[in-house]
């Protein structure tokens, strides 16, 4: 059973039995009540908890979510204020460290989700290690165990939890093949930078992380080479064009499942806050429409994202000089198989650009200025890896 993610708007300091009132049919609930466990019985096993004990941080409740995510109600124990810096979950080798900093008044709780936990169709058990700061004291830790029909997918670290889990199999067979391809994670926001700078002044500087941020100012002026490598660095990956495909989660004649986005199409374009560079818009800050059924926001416009993949012309992707509308797609490499003058309503109007050369860059989704044109399904086979622009930027992958 997977189960939908707990929300990350609940007020600080929401008790326990108002979590459970308002959350508790979605959650396998575990209270940890002075070291005592309480458990609930699940059609597919005990979920369960044990440890946490010693510190200043509680384990109030736990699930899990379908993005990939265990979602924890923790409340703060302690004297003080205290600030959770990171949870790592390892099981069997895999470790899967997650940046949360989320701060938790005396007597508090605030829920916080860490990546890399996955449905099991066995019952299985989690080693959790949570980081925190306290009362004047750093990097203190507090451990313990989670049980049930979970596993740590995968071996990383992120700066944040803003990033989606991608099942390949859930995306639609006539978009994308994902034969061979595993699962990921994808950032859920267009790459910033930490400090949030603006695009002028990081240019040619590769001395930052991208991170997945909402409200920052996209990552752009960045070439392809630059953000394969700025992503290498921080232990991810650019998304290749299939795995840019398959987080869409679109499909074809199912207008519902293409979000629309920042860009100057009547009807699509976005109330998000104005950047301070053109006309994109600040990571994640338009209406819940720009955003797909994994919460990823802004496939459609703003800005064009960098994949990790580059084509010539002989490549059945490369249409060596052609620009048109969408009008048929092949799923074996996530691009138009034909092309037609007017647009299809079934790839929500899109289109796709191309050069007459080789070595071409394969970018996504269209930019603010692109109108209908801009989408997820919107190619542009045009442009050089050596090219760069602010109207171009990219999200970061990891599997």
């Amino acid at each position: 059973m997977i189960l939908d993610s707990v929300s990350g708007d609940l007020k600080k300091g929401q008790s326990a039995i108002e979590y459970l009132m308002t959350y508790g049919w979605m959650l396998l609930v575990v209270a940890i009540v002075g070291g005592a466990v309480f458990s609930l019985v699940q059609s597919q096993g005990i979920e369960a908890s044990s440890g946490f004990t010693g510190g200043d941080v509680a384990v109030e409740n736990f699930g899990l979510s379908q993005e990939g995510k265990l979602d924890m109600l923790l409340r703060n124990t302690a004297a003080d204020p205290l600030e959770v810096k990171e949870v790592t979950l390892s099981q069997g080798g895999e470790e899967f460290t997650t940046g949360i900093d989320e701060e938790i008044d005396v007597g508090d709780s605030s829920p916080v989700s860490s990546l890399g936990a996955v449905e099991s169709s066995e019952s299985n058990s989690i080693d959790v290690e949570i980081v925190y700061d306290a009362g004047g004291l750093e990097n203190l830790t507090v451990e313990g165990t989670v049980s049930g029909n979970l596993d740590v997918t995968m071996s990383g670290e992120t700066e944040t939890s803003n990033w989606a889990f991608v099942d390949v199999s859930e995306a639609s067979s006539d978009v994308v093949d994902t034969s061979g391809m595993s699962d990921f994670y994808i950032m859920q926001y267009e790459a910033s930078t930490a400090s949030n700078e603006y695009h002028g002044e990081i240019s040619n500087n590769l001395d930052h992380s991208p991170v997945s941020v909402k409200g920052n100012e996209p990552w752009t002026d960045i070439n392809q080479n630059e953000a394969r490598t700025v992503c290498q660095d921080a232990g991810y990956s650019l998304p290749t064009n299939k795995q840019w495909q398959a987080s869409t989660m679109a499909e074809i004649g199912n207008s519902g499942s293409q979000p629309g986005g920042n860009n100057d199409n009547e009807g699509d374009q976005g109330d998000g806050e104005a950047a301070s560079f053109g006309d994109a818009v600040l990571t994640g800050t338009g209406p819940e429409s720009f955003s797909n059924e994994l919460g990823i926001y802004d496939l459609n416009g703003n800005v064009w994202e960098w994949t990790n993949t580059t084509v010539d012309q002989d490549d059945p992707i490369h249409f060596g000089g052609t620009n048109d509308n969408v009008d048929a797609w092949d799923p074996s490499y996530a691009g138009p198989s034909s092309l037609a003058s007017s647009g299809n309503s079934d790839f929500g109007n899109d289109y796709y650009w191309s050069s007459s050369n080789d070595n071409r860059a394969v970018l996504r989704g269209g930019y603010w200025d692109n109108g209908a044109q801009a989408g997820v399904f919107s190619m542009n086979v045009f442009t050089a890896p050596s090219h760069s622009r602010a109207r171009i930027g990219f999200r970061c992958s990891l599997s």
